[in-house]
């Protein structure tokens, strides 16, 4: 039998040239895939990506943080030592998107058509509005003398339990009966943090605060906030949870969690939400400032609802911090809470946030 050469036999082998083939499609692959990406490679070499360098608008992941607490308060309302909050901050109202000056207000006659046929015309096509019912109660609540602060906006804010009403503004707050009649206050809340000692809740407390009463549980919440200077310091949020549904004498439950610890956050709010955990959560969030002019973010958080009305120490707090890149144009974002009616079904344990913007709606899941 004739044999080939070695050199004639590899060329012509059927197997020889179908692996060759293979191996130039691959080289050309691996060609147009280097051109078409060129930093794939040190893409590949700089090891995992990070949830916040792999997308720009999502959360790296949650902080878990303890609060500070809880001090005891079981002393009557009535019998707090006054307390001035004598460093309140009270500067102009901060907004990501700054507003252009000289016209406050819509223009005589904006929005109404000067033609009186037209107007006839759109009277005849609108439904009567429907009459809204009187109040069943009104009285005056906290005045500028009673507020020890005088400070314009004044912040006003407050809710309503079966036997209280609860009003606060900058740097007080004060419980009425059912009736109007005062029955605790104005309290100052450096009075009423004061035992909160090691934190800027016991001296420092800056306002914007925030009252809810929680029907659940029947017991009240009452917060402002504190830090030793509106940015380059540690801001806290301080939080009072009644031990009793008796606001004045029932003693409380006082709390600190450290926001954040360098911006200043602004414009808390809280909500109630039956998360499926046990006992649920009270949801906040607010606005970080790095200073009066620079809008950094805003702060998410979760605290553990039950721990808190029971008084145990150090509850848990979980956090997201959602930079500008996360927000779009949105801004402040506001925590939907269950009131009334039936509550949420069981599973649903996002914290769903109504953005503070016409064009567009968030929403996060802790």
């Amino acid at each position: 039998m004739k044999k080939n050469s070695a050199s004639q036999s590899a060329f012509f082998n059927p197997r020889t040239l179908i692996g060759f083939g293979f191996c130039l499609i691959g080289l050309l692959l691996a060609l147009l895939a280097y051109t078409a990406y060129p930093g794939a490679s040190a893409l590949a070499q700089s090891g995992p990506v990070s949830p916040m360098s792999a997308t720009a608008n999502a959360p790296a992941g949650p902080d878990v943080a303890r609060l500070v607490g809880p001090v005891r308060l079981d002393q009557n309302l009535r019998d707090l030592p006054y307390i001035p909050n004598e460093r309140f901050l009270e500067e102009r109202p901060l907004t990501r998107y700054p507003h252009g000056t000289g016209q406050t207000s819509a223009p005589l006659g904006y929005g109404t058509s000067g033609q009186a046929y037209v107007q006839a015309l759109l009277k005849n096509l609108w439904r009567p509005t429907p009459t809204m019912p009187s109040p069943l109660l009104t009285f005056d609540g906290i005045n500028t003398a009673q507020s020890m602060c005088g400070c314009f906006p004044p912040d006003t804010n407050g809710d309503a339990g079966p036997n209280h009403y609860v009003e606060s503004t900058n740097v007080v707050f004060e419980v009425f009966d059912k009736n109007g009649n005062t029955l605790a206050g104005p309290t100052t809340f450096n009075s009423f943090f004061a035992s909160l000692v090691g934190t800027p809740c016991a001296n420092l407390n800056q306002g914007d605060p925030f009252v809810f009463y929680d029907q659940i549980a029947d017991r009240w919440v009452v917060s402002d906030f504190a830090f030793a200077s509106f940015g380059g310091s540690p801001s806290y949020q301080c939080i009072g949870v009644s031990q009793t549904p008796d606001p004045v004498a029932g003693g409380w439950f006082l709390y600190a969690v450290l926001v954040d610890p360098t911006n200043g956050n602004d414009y808390p709010k809280f909500a109630l939400w039956n998360n499926p955990t046990p006992g649920g959560a009270y949801h906040y969030t607010a606005n970080l400032w790095a200073n009066f002019t620079t809008f950094t973010g805003v702060k998410v958080m979760a605290l553990d609802r039950a721990a808190m009305l029971a008084g145990q120490p150090n509850p848990t707090a979980i956090s997201f911090t959602i930079p500008i890149a996360g927000l779009g144009n949105s801004y402040s974002l506001v925590p939907a809470g269950f009131r009334t009616g039936n509550a949420p079904p069981a599973g649903r344990d996002e914290m769903l946030l109504a953005v503070d913007s016409p064009a567009s709606e968030n929403k996060t899941r802790l």
